[in-house]
């Protein structure tokens, strides 16, 4: 154990949990602060991976980051578990030694009970926090407690010990060597939302909020799907782009997957099912897998951190270059998550949304007006007053599908669509009219399109 690294001392912390074989078991987690010693870009790499690049410490937040470690029990539930396929225990218990990347505010009174609890996205060889990257600025603003936490080891710790030996070195979780094979990740991100019901951020939370985008997503549907939910410590699943997962409909926590349109077009083409009281499944018009705000927000730390960008790498072998949808998904997200906190409480449910408007016996294929955009869905103002063609599948090489894409209008067609920037900016205050009315939109995001429209002019 490299003992510089480490500025408090090792605090215990006895965590109950459920086995997967039903017995209770107490487990001790142990965790220890670590010492930033150098700012982000410094060449020994003693900061945390991904460190957020915003002046958190001006908007009244902190950000530290602990090693995590303790013992977890194999798991017999695999990546993409379809529901009933309960977890049961294939082995002895390991050890295992994390971090987790926590983020909030500095003073417990501006904390709004909420942690969201983000299971880091491993899916391009190294750990991103996309829920964090997309929903920042509205979590900052809530007062909500972020906590990232890798729970993978390959391209978790396997990565983030390469990236720094002398900040990492110690991190171990045993996998089989491919992102879906990982016996320990359940059980350990299970054994940390239960720590997270202490007093270890500076004020213990009402509310727990499991997160995860992409191939996260996916493992939190098989945490759900073995029915490790139902320990009750997790209070509520936000399911982001949880491509082919299949959500068991008896699951004991609410749980709101939001669907982008080019992953209904694509993997998830025939995966619609039915709201119920425990489920909700947005799905929104014009959004890509990865769009332009996840992009811009993950690029620049991306670029410090990797020296790469993976998207700058992508566009030029897709079929349009211009990769990345422009719809405001995040701010849908913002939305939902703030109803899955209320709903997770005890309150109503979110709104049930419409479902993107599917082409019978044409596996995803999605119904277009003759402008090419998507019918059905959340068709926020970007789509229901269109300046431009958002499409949320692409072509060409393997990963170009999920970027979708963006092509602005000729003057030529925005002239014909809106007579004046005056028309243009009417359809935009309807439809931020209704989305707002809907429950898709925020009362202050709904505003700051307003203002967007409010500069256009042709």
């Amino acid at each position: 154990m490299r003992s510089c690294l480490f500025h408090a001392a090792l605090v215990a912390v006895s965590v109950l949990i459920l086995s997967a074989g039903g017995n209770t078991l107490a487990q001790d987690l142990t965790w220890a602060p670590i010492e930033a010693k150098e700012p982000p870009g410094s060449q020994g790499r003693l900061y945390p991976f991904f460190a957020t690049n915003r002046d958190l410490a001006l908007e009244g937040y902190v950000e530290q980051e602990f090693l995590v470690s303790g013992q977890a029990t194999p798991l017999s539930t695999a990546y993409g578990a379809e529901p009933g396929e309960r977890a049961l225990s294939s082995g002895a218990t390991k050890p295992f030694r994390t971090r987790v990347l926590v983020r909030r505010p500095d003073r417990p009174e501006r904390f709004n009970g909420v942690v969201v609890l983000e299971w880091l996205n491993t899916s391009n060889g190294f750990d991103a926090d996309n829920v964090w990257l997309a929903l920042q600025d509205h979590l900052v603003a809530a007062g909500y407690a972020w906590i990232g936490v890798s729970a993978q080891g390959f391209g978790g710790t396997e990565t983030l010990r390469a990236w720094s030996p002398a900040r990492y070195g110690d991190l171990r979780i045993e996998n089989g060597g491919a992102m879906t094979r990982e016996p320990l990740s359940l059980d350990i991100f299970r054994q940390i939302a239960a720590a997270l019901r202490g007093d270890l951020i500076g004020a213990r939370p009402r509310t727990v909020i499991a997160a995860g985008q992409s191939q996260a997503a996916i493992w939190l549907a098989s945490y759900l799907n073995g029915g490790l939910a139902d320990t009750g410590t997790i209070d509520g699943f936000l399911l982001v782009s949880a491509t082919s997962a299949k959500i068991d409909p008896v699951t004991p926590a609410p749980v709101l997957r939001i669907v982008a349109e080019g992953d209904a077009a694509g993997p998830d083409a025939e995966n619609q099912p039915e709201d119920s009281t425990r489920f909700r499944q947005w799905e929104i018009a014009g959004a890509s897998h990865v769009d332009r705000h996840l992009r811009a927000a993950r690029e620049p730390v991306q670029l410090r951190d990797l020296g790469t960008s993976v998207q700058a790498a992508i566009g030029p072998k897709c079929t349009v270059a211009a990769i990345g949808t422009t719809t405001s998904a995040y701010m849908v997200e913002a939305s939902g998550l703030d109803k899955l906190v209320i709903w997770s409480r005890g309150g109503p449910p979110p709104p049930k949304a419409p479902r993107l408007i599917r082409q019978l016996g044409h596996e995803g294929r999605l119904r277009r007006d003759p402008t090419g955009l998507a019918l059905g869905g959340i068709r926020l103002p970007e789509i229901a007053a269109p300046v431009g063609l958002n499409v949320g599948k692409n072509t060409g090489a393997a990963a170009c599908g999920a970027q979708g894409y963006y092509q602005p209008f000729p003057i030529s067609k925005l002239r014909g669509l809106y007579p004046s920037a005056r028309a243009y900016r009417r359809a935009v205050e309807r439809a931020v009219r209704e989305n707002v009315s809907a429950g898709f939109l925020l009362p202050k995001d709904g505003e700051l399109i307003r203002r967007a429209a409010d500069k256009a002019s042709w």
